[in-house]
């Protein structure tokens, strides 16, 4: 026999065993479905930890930024945009054509309108919790509360 037709059946006959012993183990669809599920079910849990981490940092993020950029003479219309439209009016008053709002605002309201109420975030969020409450007149913040 030639060399090169020896070295391709002894090659062959390498595959040929390497196969065979891969496949002696009888495959069992029902065993496999059960690995799937179980992968399935662990990229869940490692999705679901990752979400609510991640919104975790989004409100750690947002509150910081919402304290940093509420000031005093902050347009109010840079406030509605920063805050939202969803808040409680405690207390209003007209005086010499200006006018002058006390409002409070709640967290979860802030991160509802932010992300929605199916959202991780609103999930997590601190409910019935006020973040800020905020004094105003017509055109500008005059006051913030902590």
């Amino acid at each position: 026999m030639p060399k090169t037709l020896s070295k391709r059946l002894n090659s062959l006959f390498c595959l040929f065993f390497l196969f065979s012993c891969g496949c002696a183990q009888k495959w069992d669809p029902d065993n496999q479905f059960q690995r799937e599920v179980q992968n399935l079910k662990a990229q869940r849990e490692v999705y679901k930890l990752n979400r609510i981490q991640e919104a975790q940092r989004n409100l750690s993020q947002t509150k910081g930024d919402l304290l940093l950029h509420v000031v005093r003479k902050l347009p109010i219309r840079e406030l509605d945009l920063l805050l939202g439209y969803k808040y409680k009016v405690l207390a209003q008053a007209t005086r010499q054509g200006d006018f002058w709002e006390r409002r409070q605002y709640y967290w979860e309201d802030i991160v509802e309108g932010k992300w929605g109420t199916t959202s991780q975030e609103f999930e997590i969020c601190a409910k019935n919790s006020v973040l800020m409450i905020v004094s105003i007149n017509s055109s500008e913040v005059i006051g913030v509360e902590y």
